[in-house]
Parts: structure tokens; sequence; C-alpha cells
């Protein structure tokens, strides 16, 4: 499965591309932080592993996907598109 990684000291997240997140780990002095900053540093924690499993999508062969300088629009079957 192809996911991103993001830990400070006291929060680590792991989540899949588009952001779903597969595993929060916290450390006991997460619990001692202010309830809005244990929110904002998972939300960022999280956003910036989803930014990694999403640019990692682009390093996996075989998937089909366009490369990074090429449009999708390109790789798009005739047959999917309005006629």
């Amino acid at each position: 499965m192809i996911t991103g990684k993001a830990a400070d000291r006291v929060v680590a997240v792991e989540v899949a591309p588009g952001g779903a997140l597969q595993e929060l780990t916290l450390e006991p002095s997460a619990l001692r932080l202010a309830p809005s900053e244990l929110a904002r540093r998972i939300l960022l924690l999280s956003a910036a592993a989803s930014a990694r499993a999403t640019a990692s999508l682009w390093h996996v062969e075989g998937l089909g996907l366009p490369s990074a300088d090429e449009a999708a629009e390109e790789t798009t079957p005739e047959s999917w598109r309005a006629q």
C-alpha cells in the first residue's frame, strides 16, 4: 500500500494518497497539549503526509497514471470523451 508519513516529537501520522488517515500515534506528552494545538498538529502532519503519499504515486510504475509533465487529458481514452 502506498502511504505517506510525517511526525514531530509527539504526533505521528500515516495517510493514504488523498489523505485517508491510516495510523495515528500520540506520545504521552501529546495529551498535555491544549486540544486546539493537538488538533492543529494532527492536521498539519496529515497534510504533509498526504502530499508525500500523493507524490509517491508518480514514482510507481504500471499504474497508468500520466507523468508529471503530461496532461491527464492526453491519456483519456477516446471512448470516455464527451462527443
